[in-house]
């Protein structure tokens, strides 16, 4: 399950994936910040941007006292304060983000096992780990290529995908059709603009997830846009 689409106001669904940023400066109110770190709990892409975002503090910290890079903000503006107050709780606030994370986990597979989680996206995990089953997919229409790796689990499937060919921006996910027909979704995830496996990006996109449905009962894996359009698909 992935936290996505809150904010307020009317319209297009706000995007968590913008609010690092604003997260890391301390800028969010409360409710939204509660909000995000529910997201950030489950999701890779987040968590490592803000490991990223986060390295900048230490650097702001130590050119602060001695007068240089430090400005003074407007009347009235604490952003540079509460970033720089953030130096000293930094590994308290990774810690907690993992935390987050295991409890959701933990939570999603024994309260729901049929509902998927994104364990990780945009790194090298998913090609690291060893499946013992591995389907590829390609569809001439789109240009898309995906390779799906699968480990059999008590719970369900472990599930690993590879995604090139595909152009941004998009907002996709994966999802696993069963031979009776269900259909679950295993993780979501943000294209750039630059796509993955691209001409302009060569790298594709390495995501690990996992399914509550064992391997001899799924049909196939779909790779489908937020507006619907199905990118490719995977047969097992």
């Amino acid at each position: 399950m992935t936290v996505y689409g809150y904010g307020s106001g009317a319209g297009t669904p706000h995007d968590p994936h913008v609010d690092v940023g604003a997260y890391v400066l301390g800028v969010l109110d409360d409710a939204d910040m509660a909000r995000f770190e529910q997201h950030l709990a489950i999701c890779h892409q987040c968590g490592q941007q803000l490991d990223e975002l986060s390295g900048l503090v230490p650097v702001l910290a130590e050119l602060a006292p001695a007068g240089a890079g430090a400005p003074v903000p407007p009347s009235g503006d604490k952003v540079l304060g509460r970033l720089l107050g953030k130096v000293s709780d930094e590994r308290k606030t990774r810690a907690r983000r993992r935390m987050f994370a295991l409890a959701a986990s933990v939570a999603l597979i024994v309260a729901a096992p049929t509902v998927a989680v994104l364990a990780s996206g945009g790194s090298d995990d998913a090609q690291a780990r060893v499946y013992a089953e591995q389907f590829k997919g390609a569809d001439n229409s789109t240009g898309v290529k995906a390779t799906v790796g699968i480990n059999e689990k008590k719970w369900g499937s472990e599930v690993g995908l590879t995604l090139a060919g595909v152009q941004g921006p998009l907002t996709c996910r994966l999802v696993v059709v069963g031979k009776d027909g269900s259909q679950q979704t295993v993780g979501t995830w943000s294209v750039p603009t630059a796509g993955y496996g691209t001409s302009d990006q060569p790298n594709p996109l390495t995501l690990d997830g996992s399914a509550g449905m064992q391997p001899d009962d799924i049909s196939r894996f779909d790779v489908v846009t937020s507006q619907g359009q199905r990118l490719v698909s995977v047969t097992t």
